[in-house]
């Protein structure tokens, strides 16, 4: 009777410790996502704070080395950035999200980077895209990835014999990443006749997906459709994805995008309004990119149109100590007089 209590007493234990981890692991997921969500925005001081809290785990977390890597980047700290993605990069080699979070990383780097040092980043974001698709082989995702890379050729350490069997392999695997790797294809070949019919039926059978409207959008803008790429990238606006790190930032610059084409090409001036006024909806913080998307609104837009726009303005000016963002908003709000 004895050890039949201490088992049940064991048990028990194990039970409640199981529910507690999880319990403190929800919880630390939570502080992420709010972190990131602060992070994109431009405001780094969430992401500062969670990390200095949680120093004695960051390292051994593969979503808090994501938020140390994103925040270096943030802050343009080239090196620092640097150092920890290819300690990232070692640290979580078995892991093949790691290569594919790295890829994007290494390409935000190299936008950043003096012109030297450009190409030794891109290069590094290439051999990631690889490293995805050889660590998981049989992920259509990453091996769409690693097919796509294939194309940069031998200067990138990339093997671009591989291309057409990686990219077969992907579209049987699964057919939405089977879609994304056969736009790669066509892009990468110049074959603008299988690329346009993939694009076409991409957008027919995945209509709310952001990841294959955000790709065809891509593509379009590729050939030079400018106007096929704006309503893309409009339709691809009104489906934000599950927050999943570079992916939101693709959802923010995909939305910024339409506008863009609205003031520069002259194109459709609605979907632009659309898509700024969704971003602002979704991103309040009175920061020097939620100021820049509410003045691009404002430079497209009738005043009626553009309410969020001189909202988050007036945000700025009351809510900052940024001596310049209050200046810029301020600026911009006598515009409208």
């Amino acid at each position: 009777m004895k050890r039949t209590v201490l088992l049940i007493s064991g048990l028990v234990f194990c039970i409640a410790s199981y529910a507690n981890n999880a319990k403190e692991k929800k919880g630390l997921n939570e502080q992420i996502n709010a972190a990131f969500h602060y992070l994109v925005q431009g405001d780094t001081s969430r992401a500062s704070k969670l990390l200095a809290e949680q120093e004695r785990l960051k390292d051994d977390n593969h979503q808090l080395s994501k938020l140390a890597i994103m925040l270096q980047i943030e802050l343009k700290n080239n090196d620092t950035a640097e150092r920890l993605l290819l300690s990232f990069e070692s640290r979580f080699a078995d892991n093949p999200d790691t290569f594919a979070f790295a890829a994007d990383a290494w390409r935000d780097l190299g936008h950043q980077a003096g012109v030297f040092s450009k190409f030794g980043f891109y290069k590094k974001g290439v051999q990631a895209k690889l490293r995805a698709g050889e660590v998981g082989p049989d992920n259509a995702e990453y091996v769409a990835l690693r097919a796509g890379a294939s194309a940069h050729g031998s200067s990138y350490g990339a093997d671009a014999s591989l291309q057409k069997t990686l990219t077969d392999k992907a579209i049987a695997l699964d057919k939405k990443w089977g879609y994304i790797a056969k736009l790669n294809y066509a892009q990468n070949t110049d074959d603008q006749q299988s690329g346009l019919a993939a694009a076409k039926e991409a957008v027919e059978e995945f209509h709310d997906d952001f990841v294959v409207l955000e790709r065809v959008a891509q593509y379009f803008w590729t050939i030079d459709n400018l106007a096929q790429a704006q309503q893309t990238f409009a339709q691809a606006c009104e489906y934000p994805p599950v927050q999943s790190w570079y992916r939101e930032v693709k959802w923010i610059n995909a939305c910024y995008q339409v506008a863009v084409f609205s003031q520069e090409h002259g194109l459709a001036v609605k979907p632009g309004e659309q898509a700024l006024n969704r971003l602002l909806a979704t991103y309040k913080l009175p920061t020097t990119q939620n100021v820049e998307i509410a003045g691009l609104l404002l430079d497209i837009a009738q005043q009626e149109n553009s309410q969020l726009a001189i909202q988050r303005m007036n945000q700025a000016i009351t809510h900052t100590n940024d001596k310049a963002l209050v200046k810029l908003a301020t600026r911009r709000l006598a515009m409208l007089d």
